[in-house]
């Protein structure tokens, strides 16, 4: 999948080297945030890129363990995106995420659930989960600029998104809309 994506990357920049490379990757436990940070961030990789990690607001471990610089655990709620709902990330993924996460983005049950949808008018058939990239990627057009270390990113027509969707199709309750 990895390798693949890169590949993906690579044809779709004509193999050029782009530094606005963002790849948004779900959070729970840390696992697969944990591979897709090593893959993007190795030394001698063809494709530099930002990794921007994304969580529910139910269950923020990441996010919060980042602000603390430690690992760091939380009570979690009730999620849509319960592939996800992790309060406690994994001791292997924790050294790899913190040196290797440039940016947490934690999203709501309804823009999940928003990202679900859109996705499916696209034909692309996503669970809560795996829409949360999605989502991420719409908090980060509306920031439209990343800070990474002491530099920033531009968002811009020349960036390449890969969002990795971890969570097909499935039932859930659908979140109501705020009054």
């Amino acid at each position: 999948m990895l390798d693949e994506s890169e590949s993906q990357v690579a044809a779709i920049t004509s193999g050029e080297h782009t530094e606005h490379n963002i790849v948004i990757v779900p959070v729970g436990c840390g696992s697969i945030a944990q591979a897709v940070t090593q893959h993007w961030k190795r030394e001698g990789g063809s494709e530099a890129a930002t990794v921007v990690a994304v969580e529910p607001m139910a269950a923020a471990c990441l996010k919060a363990s980042l602000e603390a610089g430690k690992m760091t655990s939380v009570t979690t709620g009730d999620s849509i995106m319960n592939g996800m709902n992790c309060g406690t990330l994994s001791k292997n993924a924790w050294p790899i995420l913190e040196s290797g996460v440039d940016l947490s983005v934690v999203v709501g049950e309804l823009e999940s659930h928003q990202a679900v949808e859109e996705l499916g008018t696209l034909g692309i058939g996503a669970g809560p989960c795996g829409a949360a990239t999605l989502a991420a990627l719409r908090h980060l057009c509306q920031l439209r600029q990343l800070e990474n270390g002491s530099e920033a990113k531009q968002l811009d027509e020349n960036s390449v998104a890969i969002l990795y969707c971890t969570e097909g199709p499935r039932e859930y309750g659908i979140p109501s809309v705020p009054s």
